[in-house]
């Protein structure tokens, strides 16, 4: 069983980079640096050779979908089974390839008429990702998107994101893949969804958990809480505002529409109350609805 890892990079902090590549390059069977047009890629070249990386560069930022896509490209022609996805700042514990195998193990048993304990109705080929807890690094929390934790070691889940997300490369080839229209946000949330309806499983691995950072979040108070302020830029918040749009307009039927709506309410209001660049963020936020709304489906 043959693991990738695939790095998407854009201008990143090389330290963090390489802590990245340490912690995840020894569980894996290789590692592919996907550059997405970052403006100083000399630090391509050291790392490749330090960790003996595959590089893959693109001389413009053709957005997360795209570049995750050439990276599964890569390891589709090249054999591997499964590919862990992975941003530039995320890094791995040291049991997340470990913990998937073991799954992935537990799974083949069947083959062998030995007993299947885990998740007992859930064949391997229906496994399109296996994926940890994610923790994000600011405030501690787990991000459960939607699926509380309970006290198995794995656990059906609906949604997901791309990082540290590993990925059964067969389905990915027959879902088609990540949407390149997308660009970038709800490209892993869109996949998610496309995986489900298709019945395919996405299995959380409970033992495992990734801190993740989430750009230049903060916590601020509101009422009697804390809230997030994820302090986008103008940019981002174009497509955070086009693809929840997209999003609901496509898979209305298999998602919580209210609870898409209610995030699209508090993007907006976290930009009034907390971010500063008010009035550039909602002019941008204002014009992605208005791109969302127009978005042909096919």
């Amino acid at each position: 069983m043959k693991f990738l890892a695939i790095i998407i990079t854009y201008n990143p902090d090389v330290e963090r980079l390489t802590e990245n590549l340490k912690a995840i390059s020894c569980q894996t069977d290789k590692v592919v640096i996907v550059d997405n047009g970052s403006e100083d890629n000399s630090f391509l070249e050291r790392l490749s050779f330090v960790y003996n990386a595959d590089v893959i560069t693109n001389d413009k930022n053709k957005g997360i979908a795209y570049a995750l896509n050439q990276g599964m490209k890569y390891a589709y022609e090249n054999g591997y089974e499964w590919a862990i996805t992975l941003d530039e700042d995320s890094v791995c514990p040291d049991n997340i390839i470990s913990s998937a195998r073991k799954l992935i193990d537990e799974k083949l048993r069947k083959y062998n008429s030995l007993s299947v304990t885990c998740l007992p109705g859930c064949k391997l080929e229906d496994i399109a990702m296996i994926v940890p807890l994610i923790k994000e690094t600011a405030s501690g929390e787990l991000c459960e998107l939607g699926t509380a934790v309970d006290d198995e070691a794995y656990q059906e889940v609906k949604k997901c994101i791309t990082s540290a997300a590993i990925t059964n490369v067969r389905i990915w080839k027959k879902l088609r893949g990540f949407d390149n229209k997308l660009f970038i946000d709800y490209v892993d949330y869109d996949y998610a969804v496309r995986c489900i309806i298709n019945d395919y499983k996405i299995v959380r691995m409970n033992n495992v958990c990734l801190d993740h950072r989430i750009g230049k979040s903060e916590y601020k108070k509101f009422l009697w809480t804390k809230i997030r302020v994820a302090n986008h830029s103008p940019y981002r918040k174009y497509f955070i505002a086009r693809n929840i749009i997209i999003y609901i307009k496509r898979y209305a039927k298999h998602i919580s529409v209210f609870a898409e709506l209610l995030r699209l309410f508090k993007v907006m209001l976290l930009i009034v109350l907390y971010e500063d660049n008010k009035a550039v963020k909602l002019k941008a936020y204002f014009k992605g609805i208005r791109a969302g709304l127009k978005f042909k489906m096919l």
